[in-house]
């Protein structure tokens, strides 16, 4: 009685966009209605709440792509700088509201969870890739692309045969092409015009005539992986 206390018990409403898994409901009642005070939640609840307005102002219509923009820092924050093991709450509160959300906030949703996912965990993409918008197709067959997901993949090929933009990402090679036509792609749009301004032999000097570097000694494979791992810490969660 005094676990239920602290932890309310989450209620089993019946989902209308999507089914949790068991796990994803024993998360939702251990957390429970603290999920819905989290960031993510909040996010979400107001970017359905500028669409409402901006749907509003359009008499009715399906608002244009712009009025995201002011959300695009926070969007970045929620993907960008997610970590399995230290936010899968924010994984949880998408999953949470995206379960009861309006039908018009599943794009996005379904978008965030394809930018959190990986080889390992899919946050449930796949119970979308046979859903009747093409726009959820889409997100989830680029998705599932990126963590290499083929089986998946395969079968939502098979089954919109006549979808483009799924039998693209299904079927498009993976490894890049040769560089002698990587670098004819790249001629083709420079710019040559004027090349004859540029005048030769260049007045800079060599660089490997500079010596400055050849009295220190080279670094070891330890000391550059510890300041890999130094330069990633700083750019995740800031200088400590």
């Amino acid at each position: 009685m005094f676990r239920d206390i602290l932890w309310p018990r989450w209620p089993r409403l019946a989902p209308r966009n999507y089914t949790p898994t068991e796990r994803q409901w024993k998360r939702w009642r251990f957390w429970g209605r603290r999920l819905r005070t989290t960031s993510t939640f909040t996010l979400l609840k107001s970017i359905e709440a500028a669409r409402r307005r901006a749907a509003t102002e359009q008499q009715g219509s399906d608002p244009r792509h712009a009025w995201l923009l002011p959300y695009r820092f926070d969007l970045h924050n929620v993907y960008g700088g997610f970590h399995p093991r230290c936010n899968e709450g924010e994984v949880d509160a998408i999953c949470c509201y995206m379960a009861y959300c309006p039908p018009e906030m599943i794009p996005l949703c379904v978008w965030l969870l394809g930018k959190c996912a990986d080889r390992f965990r899919h946050y449930g993409l796949q119970q979308f890739r046979h859903h009747p918008s093409p726009q959820i197709r889409k997100h989830v067959a680029k998705a599932l692309r990126r963590v290499e997901a083929w089986s998946l993949l395969d079968e939502m090929a098979r089954a919109y045969p006549d979808d483009a933009k799924i039998q693209w990402f299904a079927k498009a090679p993976v490894t890049q092409r040769p560089f002698p036509e990587r670098l004819s792609n790249y001629v083709r749009s420079v710019d040559d015009s004027h090349a004859g301004e540029v005048t030769t032999p260049s007045r800079m000097p060599f660089w490997s005539l500079e010596e400055s570097w050849d009295y220190t000694p080279p670094k070891s494979v330890e000391l550059i992986r510890r300041i890999l791992r130094r330069i990633r810490h700083w750019v995740r969660w800031g200088v400590s």
